[in-house]
C-alpha cells in the first residue's frame, strides 16, 4: 500500500471518529455551561490544574513511547518494543499516585490562597483521584498510536469515553446533583477508559507475550522524553494560563465566559490532531529507513490538507460567531465573541505547527521544540499579566494567540533550516480565494434570514461547504495526489476493495 493511502486509511478512521468525539465534547461543554458561568468556571479551573499534573505525571513519555514503538517496529526489534512499554509504565505509575496524593492534601491551600474560592476544594479533591487513571490511559493510548492501531485509540478516547461522560453528566445534572454530579461522571468515564485501553494493550498486541524478554530502557526513555515533558508543560501553559490568570485576577464567572470561546476555537485543532496521529509514526518509520524524500512529500500533503480543511472552518465560525455563542451557550456568554475572533486566528495559524514540530521530534531535535515553547511561554505570561487586569478576557485571548503564532513561525523556520521542508505552494492562494469567496457569498445570503436555531447553523454550514467545494474544483485546487487519496476515502466509505 502506498504511504499516501496508508495515511488516508488511518486518517479516515481517525477523522470520522474525532468529528463524532469533538461534536460530543462540544455538547459536553454546552451542557456544563448551562450550570452557570461561575460553576462552569470552577470546573474549568479544575480541568486546567489536572491537565498540568497529568503532564508532570507522564514526564513527556506519551510522545516518546509513540516514537520508540514505531521506530522499533520499523527495526523489527520485539525485545525493545516490549521494553519501551514496561519501562514507561514503571515510571508513570508511582509518580502519578504521588501527585494524586499531593493534590488531595493541598486542595484547600490551592483553592483559598491562589483562587480565593473555597467552593473549589471538593472539586480538586475529587479530581485528584483521576490522576493515575488519566496518566496511564494516556500512556496506553500512546502505545496504540505507535503500533499504528489508531482506530482503537479513536474508539476508546473519542467515542466511548466522551459518550459515557456526556450521558452520565446529563443524567446526574437532571437528578439535581450539579457540580458533584459532573465530577462523578468524569471520574467514572475515566476509569472505564483506563480499563478499555489496558484491555486493548494486553489483548491486541502479542508483543507483550511473556516469552519475549524485556530490558530496562528507563534511562534512554527519560533522556528523550524530559525535553518533551517541559515542552508539553509549556504547551499547556499557553493553553491554560489565561484561564488560571483570569481566575486569579478576576473571578470564576469570567473564566466560564472565556472558556466558551476557547473550546470553540479549539475546533481548529481537530484536523491536525487527527492527521498527526498517523503522520508521526509513518515518518518515523520512513526515517529509520532513510527515506527523506518520501518524508518531505508527505509533509507537504499533510500541510495542504490542514490548510484546505481548517481555513473554511475558520471563516465559517467567525462569520457565525455571535449566533453560535447565543444559540449554543446562551445570551449570558455573548461577551465571549471578541475573544473568540482573536483565538480563532491564533489557532488557525498554530494548526500548521504540528507538521513542523513532529518532523523535529522524528530526528530527535526535541530541544528545539523545547526552546521555542520556552520563549512562547514567556510571551504568554507577560502579555497575560499586562493585559488581563486592564481588558479582562480579551487580554487572555491576545496573549494565547500571539504565543501560538510565535510557536508556528519558529518551528516552521527550524524545520526548513534543518530538514529543508517548505510546504507552501501556489495551491494555497487558490484555497484562500475559494474560502474568502464562499464567506462573502454566505454573508450576503444570511442577511435575508434569521438564524436562531442549531438547525439553521447546520444548514448554513452545509451551503458554505457546497460553495467552497465547487470553487475548489473550478480553481483546480485539488491535485493528483489529493484525488488519489479522496478516491481512496470514497471507496472505503462505499465498502469497495482497493
Amino acid at each position: 500500500m502506498k504511504f499516501s493511502q496508508q495515511i488516508a486509511k488511518g486518517a479516515l478512521i481517525v477523522f470520522l471518529g474525532m468529528i463524532v468525539g469533538k461534536a460530543l465534547s462540544y455538547f459536553y461543554v454546552i451542557l456544563l455551561s448551562r450550570l452557570g458561568s461561575s460553576t462552569y468556571g470552577l470546573l474549568s479551573i479544575g480541568f486546567a490544574i489536572i491537565s498540568f499534573l497529568i503532564i508532570i505525571s507522564l514526564l513527556g513519555l506519551s510522545t516518546s513511547v509513540t516514537r520508540y514503538v514505531a521506530y522499533y517496529i520499523g527495526k523489527k526489534d520485539k525485545k525493545r518494543i516490549k521494553s519501551t512499554i514496561t519501562s514507561s509504565i514503571k515510571i508513570v505509575l508511582p509518580l502519578s499516585i504521588l501527585i494524586s496524593f499531593t493534590l488531595f492534601i493541598l486542595s484547600k491551600q490551592i483553592s483559598i490562597i491562589i483562587f480565593n474560592n473555597a467552593d473549589l476544594i471538593p472539586t480538586l479533591k475529587l479530581f485528584s483521584l483521576t490522576i493515575p487513571f488519566l496518566a496511564l490511559t494516556d500512556l496506553f493510548l500512546s502505545f496504540i498510536i505507535g503500533f499504528q492501531k489508531i482506530g482503537y485509540r479513536t474508539l476508546i478516547k473519542d467515542i466511548i469515553e466522551t459518550s459515557i461522560k456526556l450521558f452520565l453528566t446529563f443524567i446526574f445534572i437532571s437528578f439535581g446533583y450539579g457540580l458533584f454530579g459532573v465530577v462523578a461522571a468524569y471520574i467514572i468515564s475515566i476509569i472505564i477508559t483506563f480499563i478499555l485501553s489496558f484491555y486493548f494493550i494486553k489483548k491486541a498486541f502479542p508483543i507483550l507475550n511473556k516469552n519475549i524478554k524485556s530490558i530496562n530502557l528507563t534511562k534512554e526513555l527519560l533522556k528523550f522524553s524530559l525535553p518533551l515533558l517541559f515542552m508539553g508543560f509549556l504547551n499547556l501553559i499557553i493553553k491554560w494560563t489565561d484561564v488560571l490568570m483570569i481566575g486569579y485576577f478576576i473571578d470564576a464567572s469570567q473564566v466560564g465566559v472565556y472558556n466558551v470561546a476557547l473550546p470553540t476555537a479549539n475546533l481548529l485543532i481537530l484536523t491536525p490532531t487527527a492527521l498527526m496521529a498517523i503522520f508521526l509514526p509513518i515518518i518515523t518509520g520512513l526515517y529509520s529507513q532513510n527515506r527523506f524524500n518520501q518524508i518531505k512529500k508527505i509533509s507537504k500533503t499533510i500541510s495542504k490538507w490542514i490548510f484546505f480543511i481548517n481555513l473554511p472552518i475558520f471563516f465559517l465560525i467567525a462569520l457565525l460567531s455571535k449566533q453560535i455563542i447565543t444559540i449554543m451557550f446562551g445570551p449570558d456568554y455573548i461577551n465571549a465573541t471578541i475573544p473568540l475572533y482573536i483565538l480563532l486566528f491564533g489557532y488557525l495559524i498554530h494548526s500548521f505547527t504540528h507538521v513542523h514540530s513532529s518532523a523535529l521530534t522524528m530526528i530527535k531535535r526535541t530541544n528545539i521544540n523545547f526552546y521555542i515553547m520556552l520563549v512562547s511561554i514567556f510571551i504568554n505570561i507577560t502579555i497575560n499579566y499586562i493585559l488581563i487586569p486592564k481588558i479582562g478576557i480579551i487580554g487572555g485571548a491576545i496573549a494565547t494567540s500571539l504565543s501560538l503564532i510565535f510557536v508556528y513561525l519558529s518551528s516552521a523556520y527550524a524545520n526548513y533550516r534543518i530538514n529543508k521542508v517548505q510546504v507552501i505552494n501556489f495551491n494555497y492562494i487558490k484555497i484562500l480565494f475559494s474560502s474568502i469567496t464562499s464567506t462573502m457569498i454566505i454573508s450576503k445570503i444570511i442577511k435575508y434570514f434569521i438564524i436562531d436555531s442549531i438547525l439553521d447553523i447546520i444548514l448554513v454550514g452545509l451551503l458554505f461547504v457546497i460553495i467552497y467545494l465547487f470553487l475548489l474544483i473550478i480553481t483546480k485546487s485539488i491535485g493528483k495526489e489529493d484525488k488519489e487519496i479522496l478516491s481512496y476515502f470514497y471507496n472505503r466509505l462505499m465498502n469497495k476493495n482497493q
